[in-house]
C-alpha cells in the first residue's frame, strides 16, 4: 500500500472505501483473538495478487516483545527547530515532500509516528481503539495525498499529533464529501468517543460504507486491478540498490 500511495497522488473515495473497508475486516480479526496490532501503517498493509488487502506485521502486537520507541518522540532533548517551511506549504507541495521521504522514514530506526494514537504516547494506558485512530490517518492520506500530521521531523510529528485538536485540519484546496472527512473525524478523536468503541458493526453502518458487501467483499474484484505477467514478476515492488555489504571484498578468506 505505501507504494501504491507514493504512485497516485491521492486516491478515489470509492478506491478508498474499498481498501478501508477490507482493513477494517483485517484489523477486526485481529481484535477478535484478543490482540491489539499497534503498527497500523500503510507499509503494514499488503496487496496480494488479486489487488486485495493483507494485514502484515505483527511484531508490535501486544502479548509480543517489540513496543514503540515511543520515548524518542516524547525526548524534547531530541527536537529541532518547529518545521515553519513545511506548515507554510500547500497541500500538492506537502505530498511532493512527504513522498520524497517516506521511504527513507520506512527504514529508519525510529521509524515515524504519523499513525501512531496520541493515547499509546502517555503513560496512561490504551486499548484496541489505537488501531483506529491509526485507520483514520491511512484514510486521511488516501484522499489527501499525505497524513494530517506530517512534518520534517518525527519529533514535530508526535507534537502535531499530541495536538490533535488544532492540527488536524482539511486542506480548502483537496475536495472530499463530508460523509468522508466525518469518518475521519470518527477515527482521529478521543478514544472513548472513537467510533468502534461499541464494536466493529459501528464502523461498517457508516454512511461512508454504503454499498459496501461486507460478506464479499474479496469476492469482487480489487478498486485497482494489479497486473502480474509471470510467477517471479516483481515489477510491483520497488527497486533497492544493491547493499555494498552484499558485495564479495578482497578480503574473502577460504575455509576449505
Amino acid at each position: 500500500m505505501m507504494t501504491l500511495l507514493m504512485k497516485k497522488d491521492t486516491l478515489t473515495e470509492e478506491e478508498t472505501q474499498f481498501y478501508i473497508a477490507e482493513t477494517v475486516l483485517a484489523i477486526d480479526s485481529i481484535h477478535q483473538l484478543g490482540f491489539i496490532h499497534r503498527d497500523i501503517k500503510p507499509d503494514n498493509l499488503l496487496l496480494d495478487s488479486k489487488g486485495h488487502v493483507k494485514l502484515s506485521d505483527f511484531g508490535l502486537c501486544t502479548g509480543l516483545k517489540k513496543a514503540h520507541r515511543t520515548e524518542f518522540y516524547r525526548n524534547l532533548n531530541h527536537s529541532l527547530p518547529s518545521d515553519f517551511t513545511f506548515q507554510n506549504m500547500n497541500s500538492k507541495r506537502k505530498a511532493e515532500t512527504w513522498k520524497r521521504n517516506r521511504r527513507q522514514l520506512a527504514f529508519s530506526t525510529v521509524g515515524t509516528p504519523d499513525y501512531i494514537a496520541p493515547e499509546v504516547f502517555m503513560q496512561t494506558g490504551y486499548n484496541k481503539l489505537c488501531d483506529w485512530w491509526s485507520l483514520g490517518v491511512i484514510m486521511y492520506e488516501m484522499l489527501i495525498g499525505y497524513p494530517p500530521f506530517c512534518s520534517e521531523t518525527p519529533q514535530e510529528t508526535y507534537k502535531k499529533v499530541m495536538n490533535w485538536k488544532e492540527t488536524l485540519t482539511f486542506p480548502p484546496e483537496v475536495p472530499i464529501s463530508e460523509k468522508a472527512k466525518d469518518l475521519i473525524l470518527r477515527f482521529c478523536c478521543e478514544w472513548e468517543h472513537r467510533i468502534g468503541a461499541p464494536g466493529v458493526e459501528e464502523i461498517k453502518s457508516n454512511s461512508f460504507f454504503e454499498g459496501v458487501d461486507w460478506e464479499h467483499i474479496r469476492e469482487r474484484p480489487a478498486a485497482i486491478s494489479i497486473e502480474i505477467k509471470s510467477i517471479d514478476d516483481t515489477s510491483n515492488f520497488d527497486e533497492f540498490p544493491e547493499s555494498d555489504i552484499l558485495k564479495p571484498t578482497g578480503n574473502t578468506v577460504n575455509t576449505d
